[in-house]
């Protein structure tokens, strides 16, 4: 055989080999993740309309030009993002976000106060937001039944205001947020995740498998959304917290061609519910913020500070060595003149994930909320 021949023939051979390859992983993703392919399918997802996309009303995301940057990196099961795109992460966290309380935590003695992680994330942004907490009155001219005008009297206003729930996951804390904010958007780097939150937007519910003994598993159903909330009014995309899309941020209240205009956010509330310790690069994140929150706005911060190196290089964790507190590392980089907020408040928030029906995992969060400063009273704004 000439040379010409052989090298020939490893090649049709190793394009064999590839295809052979990419048969078997197409055949894993079927057998591992079918939500994944809900949204693909016609006959479940719908036939799509031609020439004509939908808009948001909530966020200018999906009209982004710009692809989303992707820059965090998957490291399988050692540990890292990859974590999240198995079929065992996404019944977990479909447990702790949607489970019944009393499937998750059947015993009476538990940490029943670690429940509903999600809900109180969400409470607390609408607590410390002016907008939403002021509870907004409008004054408007009634007319008769013959229309003719009536004398002005006080109503309470609809729900108003844009939160945006960065590393939203399974959509939880997102869907919680809807019972106080008129649009709500949530953001993930987990396609999964953001999959699986857009199923549950389409059907209100979802079957999971909860493990109850080494292989022992059992087919659950989450339980139904509480009736507050409207699950039409919030909208899921991938995107990277440390990347995010131009089009979720700036904006603020300042006209466009404002020099304040590419200062500020446009969101009334931002959350970002354990999310930091699982970052590449936190800082990068919480200097990003300013231009997320609009003046007056809220950023939630919520995190146990478990800083791990498949998730975070160690010369990018924020505190955690060298005898410096996370929080207060947290605290200067928000109080600085780039930062951009000052403190408001701090809490304790325990959660509690599921492994088995014998085993948890139960942490403490620390949970700060910062207002992003106004222009009108700070004249030294960047």
């Amino acid at each position: 055989m000439s040379e010409t021949s052989s090298h020939v023939t490893r090649l049709a051979v190793t394009a064999a080999i590839a295809v052979a390859a990419g048969l078997a992983a197409g055949w894993y993703l079927r057998a591992e993740f079918p939500a994944l392919l809900l949204f693909s399918s016609p006959s479940i997802a719908g036939k799509k309309k031609k020439n004509k996309k939908k808009k948001s009303t909530s966020s200018a995301v999906s009209q982004d030009p710009d692809p989303i940057s992707v820059t965090s990196t998957g490291v399988g099961d050692g540990g890292g993002p990859g974590v999240y795109e198995t079929k065992k992460a996404i019944d977990e966290y479909v447990q702790f976000h949607f489970g019944d309380p009393q499937e998750v935590l059947p015993w009476r003695d538990g940490p029943r106060e670690a429940l509903r992680f999600t809900e109180r994330c969400a409470d607390l942004c609408a607590e410390h937001c002016k907008l939403v907490a002021s509870g907004k009155w409008e004054i408007t001219a009634a007319e008769d039944e013959k229309g003719a005008p009536r004398s002005p009297h006080l109503h309470r206003s609809g729900k108003s205001g844009l939160a945006l729930d960065v590393g939203c996951a399974v959509g939880g804390a997102s869907f919680e947020l809807t019972k106080h904010f008129r649009d709500v958007v949530g953001v993930d780097f987990s396609q999964s995740f953001v999959t699986t939150a857009n199923l549950m937007k389409r059907v209100g519910s979802l079957q999971y498998t909860s493990v109850t003994e080494g292989t022992m598993v059992e087919s659950r159903q989450t339980s139904a959304l509480d009736p507050g909330i409207d699950r039409q009014r919030v909208e899921f995309f991938v995107a990277d917290a440390c990347a995010l899309p131009k089009s979720m941020m700036l904006g603020g209240s300042a006209p466009a061609d404002s020099e304040l205009f590419g200062k500020y956010g446009r969101h009334d509330a931002v959350l970002a519910a354990n999310l930091l310790c699982r970052l590449p690069d936190p800082e990068h994140f919480l200097m990003a913020c300013a231009r997320l929150v609009r003046p007056d706005g809220v950023l939630v911060l919520v995190s146990p500070y478990s800083w791990l190196e498949q998730w975070t290089p160690k010369h990018k964790w924020l505190g955690g060595g060298g005898g410096h507190k996370s929080s207060d590392v947290i605290k200067a980089l928000l109080e600085s003149t780039a930062g951009g907020f000052d403190f408001v408040t701090q809490n304790d928030l325990p959660f509690l994930i599921k492994e088995h029906d014998r085993k948890f995992q139960w942490g403490v969060s620390h949970a700060t909320v910062w207002r992003r400063r106004n222009p009108a009273v700070h004249t030294g704004e960047p």
